[in-house]
């Protein structure tokens, strides 16, 4: 049956691959976006896109927030952790107003969150499962206020869930698109003592787990994330194997914090999660290696 969705962040990584999977199921997707003319004209007008809440209209079945500016895409100086913030804490407290306010009840309310929910570990850790508690780092508190922040929805939505996202795995886009260059290049390596754990999906697995969560009864966090977690030298070591490329030039842990500075606790810690939610309920990976799905992007970049 057809569905009334409501993306915010449906331009983005992964809002985009959802889009053009549900409008090919024959679904009616509003997308809320701050440049609406260019998502229009993406989607040669096969989506309503709006830039502000006021111009929606109607009830929603679906609400799939998503939106959030790129965590590591610049330093993290005080101005850029409001923008961070407000990107995702303050819109989704103003979705939960609007839903309010215009009386809207869905069928299933999905909200962006992270890994980074448990905090950063430099090395190796116990397993991480969606009943592990919270950290204590700036990233972690940024996870902490946006599921609360959705929490508001839930008397709005017969089901609310958290997207616990890891590491998404794409072509052209995500950490991957930051990576490309100096690995084709044969100047990748690991970074800082490369222990720290990669927890990453890959995008059709992404997509494929949240349409199996949208058919399930499940509520609560669920952990976004392939079932065998890698470590970053080993990661390395696949993604240069898969481009033919040498990973012999590391980068030591006080470059990374020279050129990244607070940043760079994204890259020198990692977290060892595991999707106990969705093993639990059934769900398969196409891709559970790593280097299987490291091997299918390069294949389509």
């Amino acid at each position: 049956m057809s569905k009334r969705i409501l993306i915010t962040g449906g331009s983005g990584f992964i809002g985009s691959h959802l889009t053009a999977r549900w409008l090919a199921e024959g679904h009616e997707i509003v997308i809320l976006s701050r440049r609406p003319d260019a998502v229009a004209r993406r989607w040669e007008g096969r989506v309503t896109a709006v830039s502000e809440l006021a111009e929606l209209e109607g009830r929603f079945d679906w609400l799939i927030n998503l939106a959030g500016e790129g965590i590591a895409d610049q330093r993290w100086s005080e101005s850029r952790k409001e923008v961070l913030r407000d990107s995702r804490v303050a819109l989704t407290e103003r979705l939960g107003r609007w839903a309010q306010s215009t009386d809207q009840q869905f069928e299933v309310v999905l909200s962006g969150s992270a890994i980074g929910y448990y905090g950063g570990f430099p090395g190796a850790q116990p397993a991480l499962t969606e009943s592990s508690s919270a950290g204590k780092d700036f990233a972690a508190n940024l996870c902490i206020d946006w599921e609360n922040a959705a929490a508001l929805l839930a008397e709005r939505a017969e089901r609310l869930v958290y997207l616990r996202t890891g590491v998404v795995l794409g072509a052209r886009q995500g950490m991957l698109a930051r990576m490309w260059l100096p690995f084709r290049l044969g100047l990748g390596g690991p970074i800082g003592s490369g222990q720290q754990v990669i927890s990453w999906i890959h995008i059709e697995d992404y997509c494929r787990a949240v349409d199996f969560i949208l058919k399930s009864s499940l509520t609560g966090p669920i952990n976004m994330t392939a079932p065998e977690p890698v470590a970053n030298a080993r990661f390395s070591r696949q993604l240069a194997g898969a481009m033919s490329r040498p990973a012999c030039l590391p980068m030591p842990a006080f470059v990374t914090t020279l050129v990244f500075g607070e940043l760079s606790e994204l890259l020198l810690k990692g977290q060892n999660v595991i999707p106990k939610v969705l093993s639990d309920e059934g769900f398969s990976w196409v891709y559970s290696d790593s280097r299987e799905a490291l091997e299918a992007v390069v294949r389509v970049w």
